[in-house]
This record gives C-alpha cells, sequence and structure tokens, in this order.
C-alpha cells in the first residue's frame, strides 16, 4: 500500500486548519488534532489524524455539535459529573482529565465523569496526561454508540461495545508505563487498517454478520472479545464508562467516559514510587526473552521508541487515509495542501 511521509507539525496544522473551517473554534481544534495526532506520532494509525474526516462529516451532519456548553451536574471535592453537550469527545475528555488532575491535587484523588459525547480517540493520550502530571491515570468508555460490535465470550452475536480502557503510571528516569487495550482481540480500527492496506485480517480477530470466522476485514463485523477476561471486562467497563456516566440509557445515543487521577503523594513519597516503577520496569527488560522474541518489552514502550522516531523522520500515512483529508479540505474550500 503506498504511503506519504508527513512531519507531525505539518499534520496537526493541517488537521487544525479542516476542524476551523468545519465551524470547530481554534482552541477546540487544536486540542482535537494534537490528540489524533500524538496517536500517529506513537503508531497507533488506527486512532489518528484519518478519524478526523469522519468527525468532519459528522458535524457537517449535526451528528456533533462544534461549538458546545458544557455543564456541570454535579460537583464535590473530589468528583465531577458532566454532561458535554454533544462535544467533540476529545474536547470534552480532556477538560474532564484535567479537572480530575485539579481535583487529585487537593483531595488525593480526582474522578469525573461525562456523558453525551462522541469518539474521544485512543484512550492513552489521557492516561499520559496524568503520569505527566506525576499521578497515577484511568479512563474508559461506554454508552449505547458502541453498544453492539463485539460478541460476548461464548456467543456469536454482538451484544457489548468493545470498550477500551488505560492506565498510566509515572516513572523515573524511565518513561510512563501506559497500557491502553481493547477488551477484544483487536480494536476495530485495526481491523479498517488492513481493510485500507488490502490485507487479509488473521482468523480469530472478528466475525462476519452470519457469526463466521473470517479473515476478510471487509465481511467484519463482529469483533471476538479477548476470551473470558476480556468479555467481562468489556462488560464491566460499559457500566462504569456508560451506564454510571449516564451515558447507556434508552434516549442516550452518545458515549460516556470516566476519568479517575490517584495522586501518588496521598499513598507513597513520588521519589520513591518513580524508583520503584524503574526498578520493576528494569526487572521485565532484563527477564529473558522467549524463543524468537528479540527483547521483552513494558507496556507503552514500543509506543514510546516508535514516537521518537517518527517525531525524527516523520509520519508515514497510508494514502487513503492523506486523500480522505484531502477531500474533506476541498469540501470545505481549504487550500492546505498536506505534504
Amino acid at each position: 500500500m503506498t504511503t506519504r511521509t508527513v512531519s507531525h507539525t505539518a499534520l496537526n496544522a493541517f488537521c487544525v486548519d479542516l476542524l476551523k473551517a468545519a465551524g470547530v473554534p481554534e482552541t477546540d481544534a487544536r486540542i482535537t488534532a494534537r490528540i489524533q495526532v500524538e496517536a500517529d506520532l506513537r503508531g497507533v494509525h488506527s486512532h489518528g489524524a484519518r478519524a478526523i474526516a469522519g468527525y468532519i462529516r459528522q458535524i457537517l451532519q449535526g451528528d456533533i455539535n462544534p461549538n458546545a456548553h458544557p455543564r456541570v451536574l454535579s460537583e464535590g471535592a473530589a468528583y465531577l459529573h458532566m454532561d458535554a453537550d454533544n462535544a467533540l469527545g476529545q474536547v470534552a475528555a480532556y477538560a474532564a482529565m484535567q479537572r480530575a488532575i485539579r481535583k487529585a491535587e487537593g483531595s488525593g484523588i480526582g474522578m469525573a465523569a461525562i456523558r453525551n459525547t462522541n469518539h474521544y480517540g485512543a484512550a492513552a493520550y489521557y492516561a499520559t496526561m496524568a503520569a505527566e502530571a506525576g499521578m497515577v491515570g484511568f479512563n474508559t468508555t461506554g454508552g449505547r454508540k458502541n453498544r453492539g460490535n463485539m460478541a460476548p465470550y461464548g456467543s456469536i452475536e454482538p451484544a457489548i461495545g468493545n470498550a477500551p480502557f488505560a492506565y498510566g503510571i509515572p516513572a523515573g528516569r524511565e518513561r510512563p508505563v501506559i497500557l491502553d487495550m481493547a477488551t477484544g482481540v483487536v480494536a476495530a480500527g485495526k481491523i479498517g487498517i488492513a481493510r485500507d492496506r488490502g490485507e487479509k485480517i488473521p482468523l480469530g480477530w472478528a466475525l462476519d454478520a452470519a457469526g463466521n470466522p473470517t479473515d476478510d476485514p471487509a465481511e467484519a463485523s463482529i469483533v471476538v472479545p479477548l476470551g473470558p477476561k476480556g468479555s467481562g471486562l468489556a462488560i464491566v467497563m460499559h457500566c462504569i464508562g456508560g451506564i454510571l456516566a449516564g451515558a447507556a440509557f434508552p434516549d442516550v445515543e452518545k458515549f460516556g467516559y470516566l476519568f479517575i487521577a490517584i495522586n501518588v503523594s496521598t499513598f507513597a513519597d513520588p521519589d520513591t514510587f518513580v524508583a520503584e516503577v524503574d526498578a520493576r520496569i528494569q526487572t521485565i527488560r532484563e527477564a529473558r526473552p522467549a524463543p524468537g522474541v528479540d527483547r521483552v518489552y513494558y507496556p507503552g514502550e514500543p509506543e514510546w521508541i516508535t514516537r521518537e522516531r517518527n517525531l525524527e523522520n516523520g509520519i508515514r500515512m497510508l494514502l487513503p487515509h492523506v486523500t480522505d483529508l484531502e477531500s474533506v479540505a476541498g469540501q470545505l474550500g481549504v487550500s492546505t495542501h498536506l505534504e
């Protein structure tokens, strides 16, 4: 599949221009573009800038409110519950994790639940926000919008969402530990990437509409859960990210999110904590690799390595994704060409 290499700065600026042309205020456009391009830098193209074309189509169709005014439903010293007014998911999620971090600074822990919002990109970004603030971070999502793309364990019928979640753990000399995972065998976006590349997917990733295993990404419509544990986690994430946030009821057709920030100093000396995290990372690296494995990584490390490489060499985007973004630019009258 043909690719085009672009700098992260050019890609970010292009995405900001597109979002602004679609009616998104500049500050919100910058937040959304930064979060999506960060996923591309980390090599997670399934959740990268390519998605912005879809967000803009949703805005133009009236499915996303580009000028949302979120409102607080309830608030305490350590918690916040918000209605996002159908905002871009990235804008609502960024604000929520910021608020959770600030509350954790004063209360030891901060939690923010959001309802009535949209897809927020890669969960890792928000967990990283907390980790880079020296806190343990967690976030997940649920709601009626993602209620039916994965079969529960033992079934061939979609009944649950492939709910992702992410943890962020601060470290000292090392980069933070970042665990971002779907509860299915694979994120649905990766099936889309395989389709765009014209590649088959491994059997065991997905089922077709009739419930049969398939290696054709164009026929894949049901994600296979990550065994009984993945199925169970998906149900739990739906409950706390969707139902708890108020985004999983019959009259609500949007996403909900839950964000948690834990102030390490509430429970441990921060310097000792990050030193012990560094030590654990080193222990993992020194573990003897299995046959055929070059080295052992800790969660998030491959993405940190990819990020450094892409910052230096540029991001390789699939040509169909570039073409889609440039097509949207033409519709919006944006003259910028992605180089």
